[in-house]
């Protein structure tokens, strides 16, 4: 089996696949602070004045900006997620949480209805956009060689996303949790614009340099084509479903000391064509014959089962349906996503 630097290169994974539906896309504005609602003037001096200590004599262990199109929800949703983790102090050990740290995506917490994927179709749902966090803040987490806990893909490739190094979230059910096993604090700094979000990681380097290498796609699917009706349909564009692989190499000295795959399956992103609904149409949708898709692509599917965390033989984002995962075999199986 692979070492990393003494660590097997199997990286225990929790992917549990949610009822709940998720929010894509991504997003972000020029966010403040990382102090949550309720947090006192007291409270968030304390957290700045922790977060300068711990950051005392750090360097950058990794840093990474996601692009993204701008849309007034993304814009809303993602300066509201930077917003709450910025700042934030992992001590040696601990596990970072998304879903602790932002908190349930409501109009209570500060989020606004975006647009999400839902049995692999678009739709309308609260939070939409912060999986443009989350991935970034995976890819930040991949780069300082940080050990990852919990993760999952979307269901389908999303082209702004780097393949097979992407990460989102549903409140409840599916997370991103990395543990900082660096051996000294690790601070997260994270930040956005209109069009992208950008998240740092500081403190001690325990290797040179990470880099990743990506593989061919493989076992490519095509995608169907459907057509819907109803108020609830969203226009979705075609794309094919496939394998990929990507390593993480670790290096020190200019020589390679560890090495993990990070396997991931999508599934085919469906053409969907809204058309008008006539006075005796019934809403939902129709596939053409042939197609072999799903005459309801609107309705919401029902989901794996939950898996519980393994330590199989290799890195993982998300579990084949139904399966355990492992950090090398990513499986972006087509439960709800967020962002």
């Amino acid at each position: 089996m692979r070492r990393a630097h003494g660590r097997t290169a199997t990286t225990r994974i929790a992917l549990i696949s949610a009822a709940t539906a998720a929010v894509l896309g991504l997003g972000g504005l020029q966010a403040g602070s990382a102090a949550a609602e309720g947090r006192t003037p007291a409270d968030r001096t304390a957290a700045a004045g922790a977060a300068t200590e711990a950051t005392a004599g750090h360097k950058a262990l990794s840093s990474f900006t996601v692009a993204f199109p701008a849309a007034p929800y993304r814009t809303h949703n993602i300066a509201r997620a930077v917003e709450l983790i910025n700042g934030a102090v992992v001590q040696p050990g601990e596990i970072w949480s998304f879903n602790q740290a932002v908190g349930e995506r409501t109009e209570e917490n500060g989020f606004v209805d975006g647009i999400m994927i839902n049995d692999g179709r678009y739709v309308k749902s609260p939070g939409g956009g912060v999986s443009a966090v989350a991935t970034t803040m995976f890819n930040a987490m991949f780069f300082a060689g940080l050990k990852p806990v919990e993760y999952g893909a979307h269901s389908f490739y999303i082209e702004r996303y780097p393949e097979g190094r992407e990460a989102t979230v549903a409140w409840g059910t599916l997370d991103l949790r990395w543990q900082n096993d660096s051996g000294h604090p690790v601070t997260v700094r994270a930040s956005s614009t209109g069009t992208s979000v950008t998240v740092t990681l500081l403190g001690t380097k325990k290797y040179d340099e990470i880099k990743a290498t990506k593989g061919p796609r493989t076992h490519i699917t095509p995608p169907g084509k459907l057509t819907a009706t109803g108020p609830t349909c969203e226009a979705q564009t075609p794309l094919e479903g496939f394998d990929v692989s990507v390593d993480r190499v670790f290096l020190q000295g200019g020589h390679e000391v560890g090495r993990e795959t990070f396997r991931t399956h999508y599934t085919p992103r469906d053409e969907v064509t809204c058309v008008p609904e006539s006075p005796t149409a019934t809403p939902g949708a129709t596939a053409p014959a042939g197609s072999g898709a799903s005459a309801t692509p609107v309705a919401p599917g029902t989901p794996a089962a939950p898996t519980s965390p393994t330590t199989p033989a290799t890195p993982t984002a998300s579990g084949t349906q139904g399966a355990p995962a492992s950090p090398a075999a990513t499986s972006a199986a087509p439960f709800p996503n967020l962002g």
